[in-house]
């Protein structure tokens, strides 16, 4: 059994990292990031899910199995030293980020037109300014597929962090903040000229 009193030392060690915890479960406990299983502590040892980059920090980290796992789960490797507080906390986030990180919902923009549905003069409008929005987030290399059709048409409203390039990575939330808080406030499509004096200034940062 792991005991709580560990679990709290493990939570208290980790604090630094953004929604950490622990969920007891027949007598051990379940790590979770933002909801997500990264790991176990087991009989009062602390054991993540196997990635490269916790390979990486752990060389010499035994790979295990501390119980039978559920099938198709990864292997744990085991973390010796919970008293070095950065390292934990370096082992937590890469843990979480190769895992899931690239699973990350980044846009829905169906929920524009889901919350504007009883309000049918605003929807074409709404629908020409996503579709401005993402030809210019792929014309400038910011999603990795396109998502308007070469006639304007929308073929896909939902980007995950999987979906960006690695300059879509840096550039893609700050333009479409600024886009949609225009639109937002204007109600009307930014021009071309506006448009790119955006990008210069997300580019230059």
């Amino acid at each position: 059994m792991t005991t709580k009193k560990y679990a709290d030392f493990i939570e208290k060690q980790t604090r630094s990292v953004d929604n950490v915890s622990t969920e007891p479960i027949f007598g051990e406990y379940i790590i979770r990031v933002s909801g997500k299983k990264i790991g176990v502590l087991y009989q009062s040892q602390c054991y993540l899910l196997l990635t490269d980059k916790g390979k990486e920090l752990l060389p010499n980290a035994n790979t295990c199995r501390p119980y039978r796992n559920s099938p198709g789960e990864k292997d744990f490797i085991l973390v010796e030293d919970t008293e070095n507080k950065d390292l934990l906390c370096a082992l937590f986030e890469v843990t979480y980020k190769e895992l899931y990180a690239q699973q990350e919902l980044m846009d829905d923009f169906s929920y524009i037109f889901t919350v504007n549905r009883n309000y049918m003069e605003h929807i074409e409008r709404l629908y020409d300014d996503i579709a401005v929005l993402l030809s210019y987030c792929w014309e400038n290399g910011f999603l990795r597929e396109r998502p308007v059709d070469t006639k304007g048409r929308i073929i896909k409203l939902e980007f995950r962090r999987k979906d960006l390039t690695p300059d879509g990575e840096i550039f893609y939330v700050p333009f479409v903040e600024k886009f949609i808080a225009y639109t937002d406030r204007t109600q009307k499509t930014p021009s071309d000229k506006l448009i790119n004096k955006w990008l210069d200034e997300v580019k230059a940062k």
